[in-house]
Parts: C-alpha cells; structure tokens; sequence
C-alpha cells in the first residue's frame, strides 16, 4: 500500500458519517450477477417461445398462459447462465451460453420452416446425413447468408474471448446458486399445475415443446435416452411373460408362404380425407381401388411432418418408440451398435432372405449400418440406380423402386421379404410454381402459397399413386404368391390439424395388405408397431416374442408393460428371454443387386476408360485408395484424366454416397495387367 493510501484510509476513518448515511456499494456488486442473470434468462426464454411459436404474440402468449412452465423454462436458462460464474471469464462465458440457446432457436425457427417437428439434440446426430440435401431446403443466397452469420458469430465469440477480462470467482456464492437453482427446478413439479409436463413422455414433439416450451423439451432430448428400467422388471418377471409367449400356437406347418414386400409411402396420406379440401380428381385412384378392395385400415404413427426412420423402426421391430427418449431415433442410438429382433431375423428362421431398398442415399438415419443389425441380407440406395428421374426439388422419383424390387426377387431362390422406402412425395414443397405440366389442381379457396404448395404435393402423390399402380400389375403377372403392404410414414409437412380431417386424428396415415394370388378381406385399424405382425398373422406366421405378444395378447390388461418389458430387455437388458445371449448374429450387407465389376481398360492420349458393367453415376474411381475426379457415361463406361501409371498401381471403381463414404467396391484391377492403349 503507497504512502497516499494510507494518509487517505486514515482520513476517511475520521470522518463523521452520523449525519449523512452512506450507499453500501458492495451489495450492489453482490447481487449484480444474479439479478442481470435472471433478466437475461427471462428475455432469452422468451425469445425461445417467440421463434418456436414463429409468432411474438403467440410467444408472449404462452408466458401469459402457462406461467408455471415458462418460469420452470426460465430457471433452466437461468441455471445454464448461472455456470458461467464458476469461471474467471465469466462475462465471456454468459456471452457464450447466450449465443447457443439464441442460436437453438433460431435453428428451431428454420426447421420449423419445412416441417412440423421441432428441433431436438438427435437433430445434430443426422447431420451428415442432411448436408447432402440442403439445397432442397435452402436456396444458395440463404446458404451465403447463413454462412456468413456463422463466420461473423465465430468471429465475434473469438474477440470476446481476447477482449473480456478474467474476473475474480467467488466459488461458494456460485456454487450456493447452482444449487438453489436445481432444488427449485426439483421443487417445482411438486407445486405446479402442469405436472404431465415433467414425466418427460411425449406423445409428439410438436405437441410438446407447444405445452411445455422449447428449453424443457430440448434439454429432455438431451438427457433422455434409451428405455428406462420398467419397474419390476427381474428374471421372474421376464420368465413369466416368455411362458405365457411359448403357450400361443405353433405355426402351421403346411402352410403356403408368399414373398412379403412393404412399401413405405413418403408423406402418403389419402387427402380425400381432408374436410372442405376439393380437387379436379382424384389424386390417388389405384391406392383408392386397393384399400376398397383388399384389407386396410387406419396406421398410428409416431409422429407428424417428419420421423420417416421411426416409423420404419416400429414396422420392422414391432417396438413402440412411447418407451424410448423424446425425440430419440434408435437408428441413430441403440441400433448402431446393438442387433434387434426384426422382421428379417424372423423370417430367417423359414428361409427367407431380406432386401431393403430405398431410392435416397444409404448413408441417410445410417441405413447402411443400421440394416446389419436389422437381419437385412442386401440393400439397393440410389447409389445402385442408374437413369435416376427427379422430381422438380430434386428427390428421385419412385418408378424407379419397382425395377429394383423385381430384381430383389429374381435374385434368390427362395421366398423374399423385400421392404421399400420411398421419397419422392417430401418436403420442402414450393411456394412458388416449378411444374407447369401438373395434371391436378386445388378447387378450394387457399393463400396462393399455400395453394401452390399444396398443388406441388397432390401432383407428387398422384404420380406415386401411378407407380403403385405399375407395381401392382407387374406383381400380378408373377407365377409365385405375393402379399403387397402399402402404408404412410407420416402426414405432409402441412399445417394439418385434428379438425382438418374426416378421422379427426393427425397421426394416423392408412395401409393395404394386396395379395396376387387370392383375395384378402378385412378393416383394422392399428398401431405402427403392431403391422408387421398384423401382416405376418394373416398368413399364419407367427416368428419373433414380440410378434406372438401383439397376435395374441393385443387386448389384454397388461399388453403394454409386457411390451415395455420386452423392449427393455431385449436391448438394454439382461435379454432373460434370450437365456442371456444374443440371439442375433450382426449380417454383411450386399450392396446392390447387380454386378459392379471392371473388363477393360482402355488407355488414349488425353484420357482413361475403365469398361465393365453395372456402373451408376455415383461410381468413381480410386487409384491406391484415392478418389480421382471421374466422369460417368454410361453403366457400362467411365471416363477419368490421363495420368502416368506404374505396374504397381492399383484401380478400383468404388460406389460412393454424397458425403464420401465408401459403400462397396470392386477387386483391384492391376496395371501390369495388359492395358489396351489406343491412339
């Protein structure tokens, strides 16, 4: 301490304060933090609601509306904001945490642009997979722009952290208010009216961050994960429900078994089914002629908009995604690792052999891994198809998944389970006309971009509806029994509400069960998880627990906790109906289902052609495990630079996925084998 400090300390401990009271600054500083924490949670969360809700009056409505929860929404950003006093560069570090729950929001007010479920943490686990189709959401400006605010935010972030100083922590005060935060958060489920909203069982995303708000429902995606331990769940338990399991029926021996082919329908719903909705004609006249004719009914799915993955997952597994976290996608979690009883590991067991096909990339919800663990012996992506149509945004169009399915089929010997995905009826629809030549039109009053939209997605339907069409006379003119199953994933991306429709009910889309070689009658409506069993029933197959338990005990008291037992112990527990072992032997996936393989090389003074067959646009050649820049001609010829060669070298002619990943390849061709050069 200088001389002048100390003269001045003594003076100021002279003087007399009696008559006038000082200002205790250092409560000021004390509790500075806290109150400029809570405004900022405050404005953030509502900022959240604003941008979930694309709306600042429906924003501040939900505040007004449902106090309890906004405020829990508020203590959660609050307790986040509340970290950064642990840390020397506390203002840096609020700065930071503000950033990322803005930018959340933002994100969920862009995802909410081209379809109804919101963001979740399981977004950011398929992100590979969407970078190779973000130019059918975003323009290139809107691509620039979001660019150049992520650049101007890095850098932003990068000079707060050179500028803002580093400030003295004072631990148990911070500690003390983390801690409180917390008991208030545990508290308040105790004392709040909107207590269905911490059980964290979401029967939709969308619905859900609508009642509970956009922190909440995140921050549960984030932690929630995988099936909980159901309560009373031991060897005893799972010993009783696998006895109960064993008493139903064998399988009928003599019985005739067809090849079985689902086809998954992109956004497909019967839009007859919308009130006060008119069109110059039916948009889907075969799927109409079908579900009069054949089996049919209502399909609950899991979701609205979005969500094509899990809908598959529960036709294949026969789980139901209720038990998982909020917002979980298996594909992107258990199943990466984890085998699962499916269809295909059923269907084994007689003799069959699996095929999925789908015509967008393999890489997509990590199909190409996935299907491995879901007993498929082969899948055909796009990657494997040649002459690709697209429709105006640019999805393949589904024609193309008849050839393929036909040739699933000639490709064994034996019966065929055959699932199909298809994609050509997706989001983003246009707001602005890009087909002039479409043949079915709106007769009802609409905002012009709406009714254009709309218009875009019934002409895409229709043109599904007319591959449904081919499919079915194709598959009749088969001399061995097929059973045919068309479904729904999902409703469109539209802002469809109950009331909108004749069944009142969003999630429900409809299916058909078609037969070649006899007739099939019956209406029921059903869950997704339940058709797959539903289908395999009525032609007596009854391979798999899960199978037997919605067959057989779909209506009793205790259905759901037995599946729920099920489930958990099949992939996250002790698998006691398995004798504790995995029944389940992880498969190679074949690639395709045609030969891609090299003949010849041909070697001219500009050039390199590799000649074979099967080729698509997406083969490229790779010359010692390198890319090189490879210009398709046609499946039978590729064309790539001259370059110099050595004996040593070797080529390979690789499909490849848009985000570069290897999928399968071809054996290395040699260059000391004989190369024709020609001049």
């Amino acid at each position: 301490m200088s001389i002048f400090t100390k003269i001045k300390s003594i003076g100021e401990k002279n003087i007399d304060h009696t008559s006038t009271p000082s200002i205790d600054k250092s409560n000021k500083v004390k509790y500075w933090p806290v109150v400029y924490n809570t405004g900022s949670a405050l404005g953030i969360t509502l900022l959240l609601e604003i941008l979930s809700r694309r709306s600042f009056m429906e924003g501040l409505g939900y505040a007004v509306r449902n106090p309890g929860m906004f405020l829990y929404n508020v203590l959660i950003v609050l307790f986040t904001l509340s970290l950064a006093e642990l840390l020397k560069k506390k203002d840096f570090f609020l700065i930071l945490i503000s950033i990322l729950w803005l930018s959340l929001g933002v994100g969920n007010f862009m995802v909410l642009g081209f379809r109804t479920t919101p963001l979740a943490a399981i977004d950011f686990h398929i992100l590979k997979s969407v970078i190779s189709i973000v130019h059918i959401y975003l323009n290139n400006v809107q691509i620039v722009m979001i660019s150049i605010a992520l650049i101007l935010t890095l850098i932003g972030i990068g000079m707060a952290w050179k500028k803002l100083p580093k400030k003295q922590v004072y631990y148990r005060k911070a500690i003390i208010t983390a801690g409180a935060l917390v008991g208030l958060m545990f508290m308040m489920p105790n004392f709040a009216s909107e207590t269905v909203a911490f059980s964290g069982n979401f029967g939709n995303l969308a619905d859900a961050y609508e009642d509970y708000g956009f922190a909440y429902c995140f921050s549960t995606s984030v932690v929630d994960r995988g099936i909980k331990k159901p309560e009373g769940y031991d060897q005893i338990r799972m010993a009783e429900i696998l006895s109960k399991l064993n008493k139903t029926e064998n399988m009928d021996a003599g019985i005739i078994m067809p090849n079985i082919i689902m086809v998954q329908l992109e956004s497909f719903i019967d839009v007859n089914h919308l009130k006060n909705m008119r069109f110059s004609e039916n948009p889907i006249p075969n799927f109409t002629k079908l579900k009069n004719e054949f089996a049919s009914g209502f399909l609950t799915v899991p979701s609205i908009g979005a969500g094509t993955a899990n809908t598959e997952f529960e036709v294949l597994t026969g789980m139901s995604l209720d038990y998982f976290g909020a917002g979980e996608y298996p594909y992107k979690t258990i199943l990466q690792a984890s085998q699962s009883e499916s269809i295909p590991y059923n269907l084994e067991d007689l003799g069959y052999k699996s095929h999925a096909i789908h015509n967008n990339t393999a890489t997509f919800y990590d199909r190409d891994q996935v299907f491995t663990n879901l007993g498929f012996d082969s899948f055909s992506s796009i990657e494997y198809m040649g002459d690709v149509v697209y429709s105006p945004i640019g999805w393949a169009k589904d024609q193309h998944l008849t050839e393929e399915i036909l040739k699933a089929m000639k490709s064994t010997a034996q019966r065929d389970f055959i699932f199909a995905i298809s994609v050509q009826a997706h989001g983003k629809y246009p707001k602005k006309p890009v087909d002039p030549n479409q043949k079915i039109s709106v007769e009802s009053y609409m905002e012009e971009e709406e009714k254009v939209a709309f218009e875009y997605y019934i002409n895409q339907l229709y043109e599904v509806d007319q591959f449904i069409g081919v499919l079915v006379d194709k598959l009749s003119k088969l001399d061995e029994p097929v059973v045919l199953v068309l479904y729904g994933d999902h409703l469109p991306s539209f802002e469809i509400s109950d009331e909108d429709l004749d069944n009142h009910n969003r999630y429900q889309t409809e299916y058909v069960i078609w037969r070649n070689d006899q007739p099939i009658k019956g209406n029921k409506d059903i869950e997704t998880y339940q058709l797959g069993s539903y289908v395999l029933g009525r032609f007596g197959i009854n391979q798999g627990l899960l199978t037997k338990l919605h067959q057989n005990y779909s209506d009793s008291s205790n259905y759901q906790e037995a599946l729920v037992m099920l489930q958990y112990d099949m992939l996250y527990g002790e698998k006691y109906v398995y004798n504790q072992e995995e029944p389940y032997i992880q498969k190679t996936l074949n690639m395709g289902f045609s030969r891609i393989g090299i003949s010849q090389i041909k070697e001219f003074e500009d050039e390199i052609q590799i000649e074979g067959y099967g080729f698509t646009p997406w083969s490229k050649v790779y010359i010692n495990d390198k890319e090189i820049e490879t210009t398709y001609n046609d499946n039978q010829t590729l064309y790539i630079k001259k370059r110099d060669l050595h004996d040593e070298d070797e080529l390979r002619v690789v499909q490849q996925s848009d985000n570069k990943q290897v999928l399968s390849q071809t054996e290395a061709w040699g260059f000391n084998r004989q190369i024709r050069r020609t001049k």
